[in-house]
């Protein structure tokens, strides 16, 4: 149980239960240690691609860090880090489905680690960039070969400019961090492509984005260049730059794009998805490529209505039904659009909040522990933090079952064992009231 001993949580919950003049209650009775923050759904859900919500909100109301959620809003696990979590994702490695997020261990760009946990949410690794450099919040991504991509920083003293901050790509082994590739924008990219104005020092590039091309080579996204890079994964040159000041393709009408986060790579290398922070509105792009022509044309754009500026931040996501979710980063709504632009869902955190990526997966949670459940006046509320396969609730001998409603449901009060049922009626946990 995150954060408290069972004991703990039994006085907590006992606590709520029999003082009625608690003037702000928990959000869930069954569990007052847990806070996440509401969501507000603005659109409906209505033919979405399956799986559930990933977000890590990062500011605004309630508590930090990973977040689960179904199509109503409503949380399906929750763990509360205290300092902010981010670029939360599921992923597999050796063939298994894993969790994976980046941990700040204290304020600021690079104070943080990768996490990676299982289906139980049993952390497997914890790991830090390598060859003792920051760990950057940016990107963590599991490959085919059981490595990790990972992003990070260096500063360097240039001369009259004074310090200048570069970005890194690594490869890591997992979980040792022991470095199999790094690449130094420093190395490859000239300073005078940045937009960004100097600063001290002087964030020129802020790779945002590492992701896999058909090929094996990888696409890299400097937010402060504008622009998407292909590197070698042996040697790091850049075999071509799309966007900024030296793009090697020419950009069809409504193809450029600026301050962008999140360049995915699909169908072979001939697509890509940019998350356009813009300089007045953000939006979700796909772009054809042609390398042999070196042309870059607008195949869809994504607006939200009414329309949003992120200025950091932001996703895309191409789902396997042919939709996009689009997070918008720092203003705090979640899209999904059919390809054709059609809204299938939209929803927002509360004011004030911000979300790193928004993205859609299937997972499967097995935790560990059991459910726990609370009398509450007459009534017993029943939850299973991150338990996905659980379809209804009853209190054996003698109850009914009661189709879960949510992260918490509702049962009335009798005495026994409250059960927790899959969709097929077979018990999958148990715990006994006192």
């Amino acid at each position: 149980m995150t954060g408290l001993t069972r004991a703990e949580f039994l006085a907590r919950s006992a606590a709520f239960a029999l003082a009625p003049s608690v003037q702000v209650p928990p959000r869930f009775i069954s569990r007052p240690d847990l806070d996440p923050p509401p969501v507000t759904i603005l659109h409906a859900a209505s033919g979405t691609a399956p799986g559930h919500l990933f977000l890590a909100p990062s500011s605004g109301p309630g508590q930090r860090g990973p977040l689960i959620l179904d199509n109503a809003g409503r949380p399906v696990w929750c763990k509360p880090t205290g300092l902010p979590a981010m670029n939360f994702r599921a992923q597999t490695l050796h063939g298994e489905p894993v969790l994976t997020w980046w941990q700040a261990l204290a304020g600021g760009l690079g104070h943080g680690v990768h996490v990676v946990a299982d289906a139980s949410y049993r952390e497997l690794a914890r790991f830090p960039a390598g060859n003792g450099l920051p760990s950057d919040l940016h990107e963590l991504l599991l490959t085919d070969r059981g490595t990790a991509l990972v992003t990070s920083f260096e500063i360097r003293h240039r001369g009259a400019r004074g310090l200048t901050m570069g970005g890194v790509v690594q490869e890591l082994e997992v979980p040792s961090a022991r470095v199999l590739f790094e690449w130094r924008s420093l190395d490859h990219v000239p300073v005078g492509e940045s937009h960004a104005p100097v600063g001290y020092p002087w964030d020129y590039f802020h790779v945002n984005s590492v992701d896999v091309d058909a090929d094996g080579h990888l696409i890299v996204s400097a937010r402060n260049t504008w622009a998407v890079y292909k590197v070698h994964r042996r040697t790091g040159a850049v075999l071509w730059r799309l966007g900024g000041k030296r793009s090697d393709f020419a950009l069809g009408p409504g193809a450029r794009f600026a301050l962008q986060h999140d360049a995915r790579s699909h169908e072979g290398g001939r697509v890509l998805s940019i998350f356009d922070n813009g300089v007045s509105r953000s939006r979700g792009i796909v772009l054809g490529l042609d390398t042999k022509r070196m042309r870059a044309s607008l195949q869809h754009e994504y607006v939200h209505r009414p329309a949003l500026h992120a200025h950091k931040l932001g996703s895309v996501q191409l789902l396997g039904n042919g939709d996009v979710l689009v997070g918008w980063g720092t203003d705090p709504h979640f899209t999904e659009f059919a390809e054709g632009g059609a809204v299938k869902l939209d929803a927002t955190l509360p004011h004030g909040g911000e979300n790193y990526r928004t993205l859609r997966f299937p997972w499967r949670g097995r935790p560990r522990d059991q459910p726990v459940a609370v009398r509450r006046g007459p009534t017993v509320y029943a939850s299973w933090n991150g338990a996905t396969d659980v379809a209804a609730w009853k209190i054996e001998p003698g109850g009914s079952a009661v189709a879960r409603t949510g992260f918490e449901t509702a049962l009335p009060l009798r005495a026994g064992t409250v059960v927790a049922l899959d969709a097929r009626g077979r018990a999958l946990g148990r715990y006994r009231l006192p």
